[in-house]
């Protein structure tokens, strides 16, 4: 072919590859288009899962990956028919953790008016029940009674259907537990789950062996503003103990709770050389002097309000001291306070104290000044306090018609031991405590009038359920005195009625009057409460409760009882109390009556 030919050959080609090109955006175009409004008009997919229910329903939901489409807009026809197709495979696995590994499954995928429609039918077959449980603990953790308890507690047992969650978590527990106990080079030397698919029977061996028990190392404090002699005492183990992490965390409470340090930082790494964990304790002081002031309204003392300084470390022995101004509309008062450490400075203190409180309420006005001393000690479950005071109080003479005061002076030894059991002290649903005081007077001692005077305090609290529990209470209080309720002064006398007592009358309005019909006091108490709470919604609750209660002389009270219905929320620093309460015996009840309070049910 001529040269020239050749040529318009090759154009001619290169223009027909021009227009072909050319031509086939358009219908690429129109290919991804359809594609999309395909996509778009799939419409929406609904999942049903039929057969099961509970957690194996649950489960399987929570497996198949289609139901993540459910409710939704369905994927594209090819994507959703693969899923449908492993469904299955999902399902199986999904119920194996409870013992089923011979489900039969009935799948379809159809079209719906509004989109797609997937149904399984499960019926997961017989289960696998447990045959044998070999579950044995190695090494030192062997012998350790901690181990065996968590041993006597194995969630699994023969016969019982088998659940893979259960197994699980008990080798959670074990590591958990060996972590809490020191042995740091504990390992599973044998865990498996053998199933029999014929006999539908499974075989669970677990065998932990938990090496050496690592011990404490010793203990440095790194701080420079107390003794080493005070802080050496905090610690409730030593060196050479067998480790265990909740000594660790109750001494960085320990010192946390104190007045000396802003950060406290426990530190423990094992050291594998030596099967040891030496302590370090980082401590960072606190500010040396605190002031604070608060405002508030209590519905017995109506507003008060309080300032308070505090010198947290006068002493690299620990001592400290705090100051007190508390003025309210009833009842002012100026204490101040002086803190030495005891033996355990976590729990046990001595004290020295003093004090000026002038009341002015009623009938009821008097003005004491008191010096003391005390001595606190924690012994078991039992709080101890040991005091003695020497006190003069000014305070309104008894049947005295123009005003008289008279005054006493009294050295008063005395007691007050608490115990408590809870399970939670803000907001417990198992409670108890029980508590008394003892304290007297004898002309003998330096005090003009001799007497004896008990109170008992008895608290409890049980919870029928999760929503609903009763709280009852009872205080009991008796004086022998020998010359006559006149020469008892005002602030050891018994009152009842107010917030903390029989709701539904005014504080200390109940209780023996004088010739003016004014409340004076008596030598004796009795009131008893009984509440009924039933939670609502979250932390918010409604009660009902009735109270009753008298102070008196004689051997008879003629109680008053009140009635009422209050509102409790559960704030961080205890129940937050409303209550609405009515006397039934008036004088002195109140048709109606507001109470407000704050703080810990035990």
């Amino acid at each position: 072919m001529p040269r020239s030919g050749l040529l318009l050959l090759s154009a001619w080609l290169l223009f027909c590859g021009l227009i072909l090109i050319a031509g086939s955006r358009p219908v690429q175009a129109d290919t991804a288009l359809l594609a999309t409004v395909e996509s778009a008009n799939n419409g929406t997919l609904t999942v049903r899962v039929e057969g099961l229910d509970g957690p194996l329903r649950d489960n399987v939901l929570a497996a198949l990956e289609l139901n993540r489409f459910s409710g939704k807009a369905a994927p594209e026809e090819s994507r959703l028919r693969w899923l449908h197709n492993d469904a299955p495979r999902q399902i199986s696995e999904a119920l194996q953790p409870f013992g089923y590994y011979q489900p039969v499954i009935k799948s379809t995928l159809e079209r719906t008016a509004d989109g797609w429609e997937a149904r399984y039918h499960i019926e997961p077959g017989p289960p696998l029940t447990i045959d044998t449980v070999d579950v044995e603990i190695l090494g030192e953790g062997k012998d350790d009674p901690v181990f065996q308890k968590l041993l006597a507690k194995v969630p699994l047992v023969h016969g019982q259907i088998l659940d893979q969650a259960q197994y699980e978590q008990f080798k959670q527990n074990l590591e958990s537990l060996a972590t809490e106990r020191g042995y740091f080079k504990a390992r599973l030397v044998e865990h498996a789950i053998q199933v029999n698919l014929q006999t539908h029977q499974a075989t669970i061996r677990l065998h932990y062996d938990t090496g050496p028990r690592y011990r404490f190392g010793a203990i440095a404090f790194q701080q420079d503003v107390l003794s080493l002699k005070l802080l050496e005492r905090y610690p409730q183990f030593k060196a050479g103990d067998p480790y265990d992490a909740n000594q660790l965390l109750k001494l960085q409470s320990d010192l946390g709770n104190t007045p000396y340090f802003s950060q406290v930082q426990v530190n423990a790494p094992p050291d594998e050389a030596t099967d040891t964990t030496p302590v370090a304790v980082e401590l960072e002081p606190g500010k040396s002097n605190k002031y604070s002031a608060g405002l508030g309204y209590g519905t017995d003392t109506g507003v008060r309000g309080k300032l308070k300084m505090e010198q947290r470390r006068i002493n690299r022995e620990g001592h400290h001291a705090e100051e007190e101004l508390l003025v309210s509309s009833i009842k002012s008062s100026l204490g101040a306070k002086y803190m030495i450490p005891g033996k355990n400075p976590t729990t046990d203190e001595y004290a020295l104290t003093a004090a000026y409180i002038n009341q002015n309420y009623e009938q009821q006005d008097y003005e004491l000044g008191s010096l003391g001393g005390s001595w606190q000690q924690q012994d078991g479950k039992w709080l101890k306090n040991f005091n003695l005071s020497y006190q003069y109080e000014r305070y309104q003479a008894i049947n005295s018609a123009n005003s008289a005061t008279t005054s006493s002076l009294l050295l008063i030894p005395g007691l007050n031991w608490t115990w408590i059991d809870a399970d939670d002290r803000l907001n417990p649903s198992r409670g108890l405590l029980f508590g008394f005081e003892l304290r007297g007077a004898a002309t003998e001692l330096l005090s003009d009038t001799t007497f004896a005077q008990g109170v008992l305090h008895l608290k409890g609290v049980y919870a029928f359920n999760d929503v609903s529990r009763i709280i009852a209470r009872s205080d009991l209080g008796a004086t022998v005195i020998d010359q006559g309720i006149s020469s008892l002064p005002t602030s050891l006398r018994f009152f009842a009625g107010g917030d903390a007592s029989v709701r539904g009358y005014a504080y200390n309005s109940i209780g023996p009057t004088d010739a003016a019909g004014d409340v004076i006091g008596g030598k004796n108490l009795l009131i008893a409460s009984l509440e009924y709470e039933h939670r609502i919604w979250d932390g918010w609750s409604l009660a009902t409760f009735v109270d009753s209660g008298d102070a008196f002389d004689g051997a008879s009270p003629e109680l008053k009882t009140g009635v009422g219905l209050g509102v409790r929320w559960r704030s961080p620093v205890g129940p937050v109390r409303l209550d609405f309460a009515s006397g039934l015996d008036r004088p002195p009840g109140d048709t109606f009556r507001f109470s407000f309070s704050i703080g810990p049910d035990l």
